[in-house]
């Protein structure tokens, strides 16, 4: 009897890519806006600027202006960053301390915890006044970073990242670590144009030339869990990296090493352009670490520079026309055919009230 010839295995069906409109449409960028966005937890960066009584931070996230504080009696807060008399601002965006809010256009005041604290000369009665606090948000910090959530339902923070997640990041200190500097590059690319880059490997040999000196490309993995994605490689001399890179839905990745971290976010402020936020944390600050410190974030920023080059030029591809859909690489692209499946699944709106 003659055994049968041994057969390759079947080549994995293609899957379809996202359309491009879906990267420039401004219907599509409202939607995701309110079901992605205003729905999940959301990444501020470092919680050092809030440790004391007083002290906040501010920020737009995804058009929602927001402030976080430390109010007087040590809970930590967060609110939508607008009056309830005109919808002026209370604080500028940054960081800072104060002992209340008051508003920068009529100045109305509130206190830390959101009460209405004074309507400065408006002559209305105190029945007029009732319910006029602050728009509170959900906050939350864990291990030194801060999260705000605009929907007021859903999952906890720790439940939200996942205990695999969080597993990952156990062996670095990273709540020790000191904020020494944040990068913000305004790409003019969609979110889900940077997205769908950092996802994948595939494009290191051609993009990221000292990246692709440092690691063997071939060796690069993406490992696709619940909500998050683990990425690996080996260096050319054949050890493992020393970091973890990990990414969580929808615009957060965690690159730790045993030096200290970058926090990275990615940030739609429109349908065809983003910003990257980049906050550099080191365990070692001394003027001794420094030269070294710079020497990691200089890596970084170079990489950034090339990842914005190659994102900004498939933007313009994906707006020019030519272009209505593609296939993704089985072998290289689970990471990127796994956040596409998420938003297609997410981007229908639900009856939350989210704006």
């Amino acid at each position: 009897m003659t055994a049968e010839p041994l057969r390759a295995p079947a080549p994995t069906p293609a899957r379809r890519t996202l359309a491009a409109r879906d990267y420039w449409d401004p219907d599509v960028h409202a939607a995701e806006r309110a079901s992605i966005f205003g729905r999940e937890w959301l990444c501020l960066g470092s919680s050092a600027a809030v440790r004391a009584p007083g002290g906040y931070v501010a920020e737009v996230v995804v058009g929602w202006p927001v402030v976080v504080v430390r109010d007087a009696e040590g809970v930590l807060r967060a609110f939508h960053n607008v009056c309830r008399h005109r919808a002026g601002p209370l604080v500028d965006d940054g960081e800072g301390t104060c002992r209340s809010f008051v508003c920068r256009y009529h100045g109305w005041s509130y206190e830390l915890d959101g009460a209405l604290r004074s309507a400065r000369d408006a002559g209305l009665a105190p029945e007029d006044l009732d319910g006029l606090g602050l728009l509170e948000l959900r906050v939350a910090e864990w291990r030194g970073l801060l999260f705000v959530s605009i929907d007021a339902d859903g999952p906890g923070i720790e439940e939200w990242l996942s205990a695999g997640f969080i597993a990952q990041c156990d062996a670095f200190p990273i709540e020790a670590w000191t904020p020494v500097v944040r990068q913000t590059h305004e790409l003019a690319c969609n979110w889900k144009t940077y997205s769908d880059n950092y996802l994948e490997g595939y494009h290191i040999p051609f993009v990221h030339p000292a990246l692709a000196r440092a690691i063997d490309p071939s060796s690069y993995e993406v490992h696709v869990e619940d909500g998050w994605i683990r990425h690996s490689a080996t260096t050319r001399e054949g050890a493992s990296t020393s970091g973890v890179w990990l990414y969580h839905w929808p615009n957060l990745a965690l690159n730790l090493y045993e030096r200290g971290m970058s926090v990275e976010r990615w940030l739609p402020t429109g349908p065809t352009t983003c910003d990257l936020v980049l906050d550099y944390c080191f365990a070692d600050t001394a003027d001794a670490a420094a030269a070294d410190n710079q020497r990691d974030i200089d890596a970084s920023t170079q990489t950034c520079r090339e990842d914005t080059a190659i994102c900004e030029a498939v933007q313009r591809n994906l707006v020019a026309g030519a272009y209505v859909d593609g296939l993704l690489a089985p072998r290289h692209e689970a990471g990127v055919a796994d956040f596409q499946a998420r938003v297609v699944r997410q981007r229908e709106p639900r009856a939350s009230g989210v704006v």
